[in-house]
C-alpha cells in the first residue's frame, strides 16, 4: 500500500496552517525583495553607483529582517508540527477516559479512508 493512505482532521488542519503560514511568509519575502530592488535601482539611478548601499545601515536592516524572518518561519513551522500532533493525541486520550485511542498504525479509529488511485496506462 501507499504511504499515508489515511487522513485525520489534525493532519488536514496542520497542512492548512503550514500552507497559510508558508504563503504569507513567501509573499512577504517577495514584497521585501521587490522593495529592496526598487530602492537599489532608484539609488543607482540617482547616484550612478551602488557602492554605499551595501555598507549603509539599510543593508544591515535588510539582512537582519531577511534572516530573522527565516528563523521565525522555521520556528513557526516546528511549532505547528509539534503542537498539532501532541494536542490531538492528548485530546483523544482524554475523550476516552485516559485510554490512548489516538489514530496510529495499529489503531485505525478516527481515520478516514482515502480512495484508491487509478493506474494510468503508458502507451
Amino acid at each position: 500500500g501507499a504511504i499515508n493512505q489515511v487522513s485525520t482532521d489534525s493532519q488536514v488542519r496542520r497542512i492548512v496552517w503550514i500552507t497559510v503560514t508558508g504563503n504569507l511568509f513567501f509573499s512577504g519575502r517577495a514584497i521585501l525583495e521587490t522593495v529592496f530592488a526598487a530602492l537599489l535601482l532608484g539609488y543607482w539611478h540617482h547616484y550612478g553607483t551602488v557602492d554605499k548601499v551595501f555598507s549603509h545601515g539599510w543593508w544591515d536592516a535588510y539582512t537582519l529582517l531577511k534572516y530573522g524572518s527565516e528563523l521565525a518561519i522555521l520556528a513557526l513551522m516546528l511549532y505547528i508540527l509539534q503542537s498539532r500532533f501532541s494536542n490531538t493525541a492528548a485530546a483523544a486520550a482524554a475523550a476516552n477516559g485516559g485510554a490512548s485511542a489516538a489514530p496510529s498504525q495499529k489503531n485505525g479509529a478516527g481515520y478516514q479512508r482515502v480512495g484508491e488511485a487509478k493506474t494510468a496506462t503508458v502507451v
